[in-house]
């Protein structure tokens, strides 16, 4: 049976980090700096899928160029029985002056409504900060802020303790949901500074009568930002499952199973059930695979994606998988970098078209009637680059909120140095 929303509130502060993280200045001299940040509004999993988000993403990722600002904005978003969301501001910046190095990024998010209510708060602000002196001390901070925050129907203080957590409860004593309140990471790594802040993120952890799986989870406020000290320099890399944006380039559906190579040395993941853009393209299980590595001589990005039983309207262009995977290595200073792409499908399908396989030769482009212009296997390379994209379709006609000129893409990967 479906367990009532009355809740009832368990609370726990995990202790956290709540004094800046600072590093010891290095004897040697400075060498370049480079630097990362990315924020984004509201992300919403349902049951393994994704039904919203990163909304309004601003990012600056894998440089060494300082001095630059960059914003992002949504409006609402409606999420049904999940979450709903009014506007959205991000930005992201970085700062080189005579007392060193910085990087700020910060979302606000207004009118957040949870859970059917359950969870509110007028505006939530999160915002991560990593700074480095001319001496070479690395730093870090963190801040959350939840005005008009109420859980449980109890009014919460609005800079809760780092790390907190809630648990959200049925009237029967059940569990219904935890609540996480200003989530803090911040880690010395060799020369780097890393730092992240969620401000908010609610995961499901019972039956519930919203008709919401376990595991479904909610983040608001969302932003990160590092500082690299490079030998050699930095790495970049990014993949993504599927995507869609208008016309004028504009976001229509973000990017999926989105995940960073760390720009000086790393790894992540990032995995859904499904993915997709509503009405177009559905998909299986996808994941996205990123590493990277930096040291005194060599540095290399890597990056894998697979997406699992593409289709799109049905069946128009179809396949078992998509596999998006390059690499850039470079042995050592001066050294040429050498791309690798190792990008496949598997099982490709596309409708009164039988020649067309899935050894289809790279850069292929094809029309496909009551659908659009479609790239299979586009690759754009530079002498310091590699990007991939297996399937980018360029639509002739609207598709629900997707005007014509939209642009779809599916199983994306790329690689780079900076």
């Amino acid at each position: 049976m479906n367990r009532t929303l009355t809740a009832i509130l368990v609370g726990a502060a995990i202790s956290g980090m709540a004094a800046p993280l600072t590093a010891s200045p290095a004897a040697a001299a400075t060498p370049l700096v480079g630097v990362s940040a990315s924020a984004y509004g509201a992300y919403v999993v349902v049951g393994g899928s994704v039904r919203s988000g990163p909304t309004a993403v601003a990012s600056i990722g894998c440089t060494t160029t300082f001095g630059r600002t960059v914003s992002g904005s949504a409006a609402a978003v409606d999420v049904p029985a999940a979450a709903s969301v009014g506007a959205t501001r991000t930005s992201v910046s970085t700062a080189q002056s005579a007392s060193g190095h910085s990087s700020r990024a910060s979302a606000t998010t207004a009118g957040v409504t949870v859970l059917g209510g359950l969870v509110h708060a007028d505006t939530i602000t999160s915002t991560s900060t990593a700074t480095r002196s001319a001496a070479g001390a690395l730093a870090g901070t963190n801040q959350s802020r939840l005005v008009g925050l109420k859980v449980g129907g109890r009014a919460l203080n609005a800079v809760p303790a780092p790390n907190s957590s809630i648990a959200l409860r049925t009237s029967t004593g059940s569990s219904l949901a935890t609540v996480y309140l200003n989530q803090q990471y911040r880690s010395l790594v060799g020369g780097d500074v890393r730092v992240s802040t969620v401000a908010l993120r609610v995961v499901v952890t019972g039956r519930n009568s919203l008709g919401l799986p376990i595991g479904s989870r909610i983040d608001v406020g969302v932003s990160s930002t590092s500082l690299s000290r490079p030998v050699l320099g930095l790495v970049g890399g990014m993949g993504y499952s599927t995507s869609a944006t208008l016309a004028d380039g504009a976001v229509s559906t973000s990017r999926t199973a989105l995940a960073y190579a760390p720009c000086a040395g790393g790894g992540a993941s990032a995995s859904l059930a499904t993915a997709g853009v509503p009405g177009v393209v559905s998909t299986g299980t996808t994941t996205t695979e990123v590493t990277s590595t930096v040291t005194a001589t060599s540095r290399r990005s890597y990056v894998k994606n697979t997406t699992s039983g593409p289709r799109v309207l049905g069946g128009l262009v179809s396949a078992d998988a998509v596999i998006a995977e390059t690499s850039l290595a470079q042995a050592g200073p001066g050294a040429a970098p050498v791309a690798t792409d190792g990008s496949r499908f598997v099982g490709l399908r596309v409708a009164g078209l039988p020649a067309i396989s899935s050894s289809v030769r790279p850069n292929t482009v094809i029309t496909v009637p009551g659908l659009g212009r479609v790239t299979l296997h586009k690759v754009v390379r530079t002498v310091r680059s590699l990007d991939v994209v297996m399937v980018e379709i360029v639509t002739s006609r609207a598709f629900g909120s997707l005007p014509t000129g939209s642009v779809i893409r599916i199983g994306a990967s790329s690689t780079s140095v900076v």
